[in-house]
């Protein structure tokens, strides 16, 4: 089993070599920082300052051990794994403890969960359209408008409720549409 998903660098593995040494505790709250800050900057300098003498770091291993956390949260939550695949993945490729993977999965399995909000997530039912030209006028002798609606019924994953979306698109965002879907098509063909 590999990580097409990361590449395993010697700085990477510095980095989780980091990640090993520290306390359980303070790996998990120094996680849960990480992911769920918003801002660019994930510490401001006086926390770094009181991380780095909480966890006995100089500057360089800190930042090292900052980017490493944030960077395989980031390329984690690119790809779709079940939590299982992805822990194994870590302990065997990266080489996380048994303990940090397992938190790590944890706390990536929340934060998916929330992204993804698969408990009211809808399917389509149904699907569907009318097409509408209207030619010319004596205003306009030349020009033909085309106007499309689609009419998706959806309905959600425990089967209780129902909703209707329509969509109204020209020409331009029709053809924009079609692409987006041939683009999904080509890439569920090539797994």
């Amino acid at each position: 089993m590999s990580l097409p998903w990361i590449s395993i660098s010697p700085r990477l593995q510095g980095g989780v070599a980091l990640i090993n040494s520290l306390n359980r505790n303070k790996f998990n709250l120094l996680l849960q920082h990480i992911i769920q800050s918003e801002n660019e900057e994930i510490f401001t300098q006086s926390e770094l300052a009181k991380l780095a003498e909480s966890l006995k770091l100089d500057g360089p291993n800190l930042q090292l051990l900052i980017q490493s956390i944030a960077h395989i949260f980031k390329q984690s939550s690119k790809v779709i794994l079940k939590p299982t695949a992805l822990q194994e993945q870590l302990v065997e490729e990266l080489k996380l403890n048994d303990d940090k993977a397992e938190d790590f999965v944890k706390l990536w399995t929340q934060e998916t969960k929330k992204n993804f909000d698969v408990e009211h997530s809808k399917n389509l039912e149904n699907i569907s359209w009318e097409l509408n030209v209207q030619s010319s006028s004596s205003i306009c002798s030349k020009e033909c408008h085309v106007n499309t609606h689609l009419q998706m019924a959806l309905i959600s994953v425990d089967g209780k409720d129902k909703e209707n979306v329509v969509l109204e698109l020209d020409e331009q965002e029709l053809t924009n549409l079609y692409n987006i879907l041939e683009n999904i098509q080509n890439k569920l063909d090539s797994i």
